[in-house]
């Protein structure tokens, strides 16, 4: 391979992936402790909760602030800009859900309403941190690229979702407490716990649900599924069957 080729293959991530991370993560850890301080009462459950999200979200950033700036990476421009970059337009989706669910009259986001809206953007998340996942391992021919691609497809979504949880919690949550549908939940679950712990707790297990398990660990599981499927697909038509390279360097 050529000096020209590496030093395509070898360079730095998009200038808005730092910052965008750096935004995203400061604002869940900030909004879920505010969400414990601005409680009625004192919550350990709650304040636990906090704790957790804000301190694994932190964790999440410094990772990934030291993976977009770590020497040597090769494909690193494709992968951040077809992963985090579709992980932050579908983080976005997340938000406008969030947002209708939440925040449009109860008349219109009905029971019935929510879960058609929840199954769509799921799916439409899923099918693209796919698609991102298997284009980058077309475009670079190594299948690690593609997962990587796909991880960081649901970092980005999951942070950016986690931000409109962690906001709705921490500034907007009396308004949360007016659902009908989250008054007809705590009446029937809530076990003697005050309506405003009560909803602390279920919408901060949703925000750290969105980050981990929607966001990073999906995300990471359907970019191998892809850069797998492709990886498989492109050695099949290549003569002799010779596999794609999976040896970069992350």
């Amino acid at each position: 391979m050529t000096a020209v080729a590496t030093a395509e293959r070898v360079e730095d991530g998009p200038a808005w992936a730092r910052p965008f991370l750096l935004m995203s993560g400061g604002v869940v850890a900030l909004a879920a402790v505010l969400a414990a301080a601005r409680l009625p009462a004192p919550d350990l459950t709650v304040w636990l909760e906090a704790v957790a999200l804000a301190g694994s979200t932190v964790l999440l950033i410094a990772v990934a602030w030291w993976l977009t700036g770590r020497p040597g990476v090769v494909d690193r421009r494709i992968v951040l800009a077809w992963g985090l970059g579709s992980g932050a337009i579908l983080g976005a989706l997340w938000l406008a859900e969030i947002a209708f669910n939440n925040l449009t009259p109860h008349s219109v986001s009905t029971a019935a309403a929510r879960g058609v809206l929840d199954n769509t953007t799921w799916a439409i998340v899923g099918l693209v941190t796919l698609a991102a996942a298997a284009r980058v391992t077309a475009r670079t021919g190594r299948w690690r690229s593609g997962v990587r691609a796909g991880a960081w497809s649901g970092a980005g979504s999951g942070l950016a979702a986690a931000v409109g949880g962690a906001l709705l919690v921490g500034l907007l949550r009396p308004h949360v407490e007016r659902d009908p549908l989250m008054l007809a939940e705590w009446r029937s679950q809530g076990s003697g716990t005050g309506l405003a712990a009560y909803v602390a707790r279920e919408t901060m297990a949703g925000v750290f649900g969105h980050l981990w398990a929607l966001g990073v660990v999906q995300g990471a599981l359907l970019g191998l599924i892809a850069a797998s499927v492709t990886a498989a697909v492109a050695r099949s038509r290549r003569p002799g069957g010779r596999p794609v390279a999976a040896g970069d360097a992350e």
